[in-house]
């Protein structure tokens, strides 16, 4: 039960990140890949913290590479959602023009 609701947890935390940054001008598919490593970043930390997982490194290649697809998965839904949902209105306009 723990681990379903630190998922969604962090899910719905970095969801929301993802929506800020869409908000503010950062979109698409660069958006969208440093969102994953984010994601990535925040659940292997969390699980260290937590003791609740192993260090990466000491992972199966296999249960790695299901958790990175995961997370790109989660990131291009996200980004894809965020960037239709969520117009750029806090994109800065300065020295967009000389005078």
């Amino acid at each position: 039960m723990w681990n379903h609701v630190t998922h969604w947890l962090t899910g719905a935390t970095l969801g929301a990140l993802r929506g800020i940054w869409s908000v503010t001008g950062l979109r698409g598919l660069p958006a969208s890949g440093a969102h994953a490593l984010v994601r990535l970043a925040f659940d292997q930390t969390l699980e260290n913290v937590t003791g609740a997982g192993a260090a990466p490194a000491l992972w199966p290649a296999g249960e790695k590479g299901v958790d990175y697809a995961h997370k790109a998965v989660y990131a291009a839904v996200t980004g894809l959602v965020s960037d239709h949902l969520n117009r750029p209105v806090l994109v800065s306009r300065a020295g967009a023009r000389s005078h």
